[in-house]
């Protein structure tokens, strides 16, 4: 069976002449014979224009359908249109150095300030200006940075205590004045000689979240430490409190005294976030006094309240070891 084709099959397959290795690469751009732009004659320049255009339209347009429905629907949402269960960093330095614990749904969580990532460490506050990746100045601009969001003015924020309810919803925001920190709430930060640094706690935004809080008249747990029980007993603060020590009996003994700015806890005048744009996380401030020098020591903080599962492992661990000033 003899199989014919027409005369531009045959005229295709005969081979192109070979005019050397420049000829050759001027003809690839411009084929006087074949009048070919780029080995296509102009009706499959215009074909492949034609495909590409249609292909960028429908592309462009479900992206623009896509951020339509964001900016339109998501962004006026009055609150998150789920809460994601998701895994939270609890500790860096457990026994199986796990870095992603599950969190109870109703457990808020806290952050600690200055976090620098050291090159292939984990998060640890370092300091030893003998060591290039460990001077006190990086923890001091770190710090200033973050508090650089609370510099503003108190006009569109609450000023003054509220009478507590749990079932608040306040819009305005309530202002966090850092000059309530003190010695922590200003450079250098305590990270000049002597060193005695802050490091700050940060309470996480939990959204709609009120807390239950303990006061003095309430029937505390048994595992809250000792000293903390005496700090409600004897207070008229309603907060929710917090609780930093060593992890083990050598972190404690080595911890030194801590002091806590402006107290050991984070006012209920803060809660509930509903997603003010200008709020203001609370932080609580943590002045080490006499930590023990050339001693890594590890450093959990808990937060105590009726309303927080203390089942549910959501303490923040951070370690610190302090070299030379």
């Amino acid at each position: 069976m003899v199989i014919l084709h027409d005369e531009e099959y045959y005229r295709r397959r005969v081979p192109e002449p070979d005019f050397g290795a420049l000829q050759n690469f001027i003809r690839f751009f411009w084929n006087p014979d074949t009048k070919e732009f780029l080995g296509r004659g102009w009706k499959e320049w215009i074909l492949l224009g034609l495909f590409y255009s249609c292909f960028f339209v429908v592309l462009g347009s479900l992206f623009a359908l896509q951020m339509w429905i964001s900016i339109e629907y998501v962004s006026k949402l009055g609150r998150p249109f789920f809460l994601y269960n998701g895994l939270i960093p609890r500790s860096y330095f457990g026994v199986n150095f796990s870095l992603f614990r599950q969190l109870d749904l109703d457990s808020p969580g806290i952050a600690f300030k200055p976090n620098v990532l050291l090159p292939l460490t984990s998060p640890i506050i370092w300091v030893d200006n003998s060591s290039v990746n460990a001077r006190s100045k990086r923890y001091v601009e770190a710090l200033s940075d973050f508090l650089q969001e609370y510099n503003k003015s108190k006009e569109n924020y609450k000023t003054e205590s509220i009478e507590y309810s749990s079932g608040a919803s306040n819009i305005k925001p309530y202002f966090f004045d850092i000059e309530s920190l003190g010695v922590c709430g200003q450079p250098p930060y305590g990270y000049t000689n002597p060193l005695q640094p802050c490091v700050l706690i940060k309470f996480n935004k939990r959204f709609n979240w009120v807390p239950i809080p303990y006061n003095k008249s309430s029937i505390l747990p048994n595992n809250m430490p000792y000293a903390l029980q005496e700090a409600v007993q004897f207070s008229n603060k309603l907060q929710v409190w917090l609780w930093c020590d060593g992890v083990n009996n050598v972190d404690k003994e080595h911890i030194g005294e801590v002091q806590y700015l402006p107290s050991p806890g984070f006012p209920v005048e803060y809660f509930p976030f509903i997603g003010q744009p200008d709020y203001l996380a609370p932080i609580v401030a943590l002045h080490f006094k006499n930590i023990t020098l050339l001693r890594l020591i590890t450093v959990e903080c808990s937060l105590w309240a009726f309303n927080i599962n203390k089942e549910s492992q959501n303490a923040l661990d951070f370690q610190i070891i302090l070299g030379e000033s």
